[in-house]
């Protein structure tokens, strides 16, 4: 065998292990920007699905609300007396916050794309009923309820969504 081959096999020998070192390095290097970004991105939809989360909370905490001064009112026999009165008062200064928090559900399911929509129409249909119960002063509350149920379930769902796991609302 010629000497020069000899060599060559050395070298071959000699740098298949340093080629072998570079090659994972950067494959190595390569797999931690993507997970990082991954991580990043996870965190960003886990930050915005947690505020969309607290926002249907206080959403149904204000539609709750409302429901029980409007019970308190239809089942009192003075509802324009002085606590009636205040109370209906709380209502009107309710209606800006349900009207604001609809809007942040409505601009919060944006990540939601298959499931947020009947999430922003549950939250519609909830403020209608409730609404209209204010202003005829009477109507079915359990229908309020069935829609708020409604509410829930879509929420739970697109907040799923959001978080890409998995839900089984029913």
């Amino acid at each position: 065998m010629p000497p020069w081959f000899e060599v060559l096999k050395f070298l071959a020998g000699l740098l298949t292990p340093i080629v072998v070192v570079v090659l994972g390095v950067l494959l190595l290097r390569r797999i931690e920007g993507v997970k990082a970004t991954v991580a990043h991105q996870s965190e960003f939809h886990r930050r915005w699905a947690d505020q969309f989360f607290e926002c249907c909370q206080q959403f149904m905490n204000a539609i709750e609300k409302e429901l029980a001064v409007l019970r308190f009112l239809s089942d009192s026999k003075e509802p324009n007396n002085e606590t009636g009165t205040k109370l209906q008062n709380e209502i009107s200064l309710l209606l800006p916050v349900i009207l604001e928090l609809e809007l942040r559900i409505r601009r919060s399911v944006v990540f939601a794309p298959t499931t947020g929509p009947a999430v922003s129409q549950a939250a519609n249909e909830c403020i209608a009923l409730t609404h209209a119960l204010f202003r005829m002063r009477k109507g079915n509350l359990d229908e309020v309820i069935v829609k708020m149920n409604e509410f829930n379930v879509a929420a739970r769902t697109a907040h799923a969504e959001m978080l890409g796991v998995h839900s089984n609302a029913t």
